[in-house]
């Protein structure tokens, strides 16, 4: 990119050509192949975490570069998915084509966990939205969209369990990049936009982000949340530690036993089953001493029956764990201010745009996983009808019916097709829940 790094101070001091620079990869971005060869090797050299999120940071005043480092930032955070055209690839290069692009989104996550870089955002996106709607520009528009979209691509990173190794009431990545969002102020312009008749444009995009921040929460645990633990988190962890406790010493118990055993296994002598004969007239030679007689099994060495894809049960992405505490307290101050000032309005409005087909394809998945989550915590915390009176009425009934039947259709239509048969099965089975 053609761009220096000032040495005794953390500021990033780019050279004049960096906007072209930022341009080229954009077009160069617009040209890449099926394989995304550009795009993983802009991966392979860490430009997000080196260059474009310092210049974010660092040069939010110059309006040029600051849109087109954002604009190239969406782009390279976008799910792995969209440029696979929605479908997990089956073969294998493809596939590590698909996991290395998914590691370098990872990474750019990890590098997002900047407080300085979201209080940026948060006052350049504030600044926007101050402006009266007919003194917006074009580009103005363009800008918030685009800040939404980054907040969206950054918190929908899948996590990585074996990279991260966290434990209950750790800090994932995740929690992280939720602490410094907090920090900077992102949630308060979160819930402005979604109570305010005024930006309604924007609440289909507002309502993904507030589903992707909960994704990994309990509801019920998180309207119980508070300083103390509760009886219930106190009795799971006792319950948890138990059974650690037992695993280990029947695993103790095991080695033991097979210490006691000097000689090998193939030494272990024959035995005649009486009263079971084998394939001739003769009774049953086993090469192990049994207890009971049921334990004979001639099916150990088989080759098992491979179960038909379309038959297979959809695997349940359901992960839910517990944030520190201190997300855990901001989490439930959100979903409380969201209930009380916004949730009726923008389910309202979303549900509009979804039934005059302003939304995309699976964003109806979004409404129908908050519809569950945010009633879940109402329940949970205070039991407050009227805070969520909009998902009560008939016709969200009547709208969830309509969604069920076509789920139901598609779910029909697409037994042979795997990946989309399990698709339109979870989403007939969040329907549902």
């Amino acid at each position: 990119m053609n761009v220096k790094n000032a040495s005794g101070d953390d500021v990033y001091h780019p050279d004049p050509d960096c906007v072209e620079c930022v341009k080229d990869l954009i077009r160069f971005l617009r040209r890449d192949d099926n394989t995304h060869e550009i795009r993983r090797s802009l991966g392979d050299l860490a430009v997000v975490k080196s260059d474009l999120l310092p210049i974010l940071r660092d040069h939010s005043n110059n309006r040029e570069l600051f849109d087109v480092t954002l604009r190239l930032l969406v782009n390279l955070t976008n799910p792995e998915l969209l440029l696979f055209k929605e479908e997990l690839p089956e073969d294998k290069e493809t596939r590590n084509f698909f996991l290395q692009i998914q590691n370098h989104r990872q990474s750019y996550k990890e590098a997002f966990v900047d407080q300085q870089l979201w209080t940026i955002l948060s006052k350049t996106l504030g600044a926007l939205l101050k402006k009266d709607w007919d003194e917006r520009l074009e580009d103005d528009k363009l800008i918030i969209e685009r800040i939404l979209i980054l907040v969206r691509n950054v918190l929908q990173v899948p996590t990585n369990v074996r990279r991260e190794h966290r434990t209950e009431d750790d800090a994932t990545i995740h929690d992280q990049i939720l602490w410094v969002l907090h920090q900077g102020g992102m949630q308060d312009l979160l819930l402005y936009i979604a109570s305010s008749d005024l930006e309604q444009q924007y609440c289909l995009h507002i309502l993904e982000i507030i589903s992707l921040m909960f994704r990994e929460q309990d509801p019920m645990s998180l309207a119980s949340a508070n300083l103390g633990r509760s009886k219930a988190e106190k009795d799971a962890d006792e319950e948890a530690l138990s059974k650690a406790v037992m695993r280990e010493e029947q695993k103790q118990q095991a080695r033991s036993k097979a210490k006691l055993v000097s000689r090998h296994s193939r030494f272990g002598g024959t035995y005649v089953v009486k009263n079971m004969k084998s394939i001739t007239e003769r009774d049953l030679i086993v090469q192990k001493p049994l207890a009971n007689v049921n334990d004979v099994d001639f099916d150990k060495t088989k080759r098992g029956v491979k179960k038909a894809k379309n038959r297979l049960a959809p695997e349940n992405l359901d992960n839910v764990r517990r944030s520190t505490m201190p997300v855990r307290l901001f989490l439930k101050e959100f979903c409380v201010e969201f209930l009380h000032s916004a949730y009726n309005n923008l389910m309202n409005v979303v549900k509009d745009a979804l039934n005059r087909q302003k939304a995309q394809m699976n964003d109806e998945t979004y409404y129908l996983w908050s519809m569950r989550f945010f009633m879940m915590f109402n329940r949970g915390h205070e039991l407050k009808l009227e805070l969520v009176s909009e998902t009560l009425s008939r016709q969200t009934f009547h709208f969830l019916q309509q969604q069920m039947d076509n789920y139901r259709d598609n779910f029909d239509h697409e037994k042979k097709n795997r990946p989309k048969y399990l698709m339109w099965g979870r989403r007939m089975h969040l329907c549902i829940r």
